[in-house]
């Protein structure tokens, strides 16, 4: 995925460019960073997402505070039983409670979310998300020299704010804007704000 991005700046024929990813895309960011270094970005956003997903006894800032390689192992199994179920269950039973009652509440959204996801083929995303469990960012963050900001959601399903104060902390000169009530998509739960917070760092054109 950052070898895409790289082919789309190419395409493209961009320079100084503001780059913004969400979760995942946040993950993509940062193996960019890692593998094409910084010579055509201007700007960084991060959106409610941790440099490690797996967590361990030395790192809590993972997935829910307490998603370790056993844990992840029983989730990969769960994708290959079941893989739109796995999903929509990792999103459910996190920290965020009113995605815990619409899983339950099982209504039209969420049976409309599980017939997407089980159109889908589900052996490459299983490899993608093996992929992005093994991945760890965190000795890349202290070697960002672009400005950033990073939104998290204050009722994120995965982070805890410490997790976004651990971001903030590590890289140089990073700002933090955490959205209250909002879920791990703030740029959708409260995208007027997101939008002018985004426009604010930015900056004049």
């Amino acid at each position: 995925m950052a070898r895409d991005l790289q082919n789309l700046l190419d395409h493209y024929r961009l320079e100084r460019a503001v780059l913004v990813g969400h979760s995942m895309g946040a993950l993509t960011l940062w193996q960019y960073l890692r593998d094409f270094g910084d010579a055509r970005v201007e700007r960084l956003v991060f959106i409610d997402q941790s440099p490690r997903l797996l967590t361990d006894a030395v790192w809590p800032y993972g997935i829910c505070g307490d998603f370790d390689a056993r844990r992840n192992a029983a989730f990969l199994r769960e994708l290959e039983a079941d893989f739109a179920e796995g999903v929509l269950r990792l999103v459910a039973f996190g920290h965020n409670t009113r995605a815990r009652a619409a899983y339950l509440e099982n209504g039209p959204a969420m049976q409309a979310a599980r017939g997407h996801l089980r159109a889908l083929a589900p052996q490459p995303l299983i490899a993608c998300w093996a992929s992005l469990a093994a991945a760890d960012y965190r000795d890349l963050l202290p070697a960002i020299a672009r400005p950033v900001l990073l939104v998290h959601g204050g009722e994120s399903n995965f982070y805890s704010a410490n997790t976004a104060r651990f971001l903030r902390d590590q890289i140089p000169g990073a700002q933090l804007s955490c959205y209250a009530g909002v879920d791990h998509s703030p740029h959708l739960g409260a995208r007027e704000r997101f939008i002018a917070d985004v426009q604010d760092f930015i900056g004049p054109c």
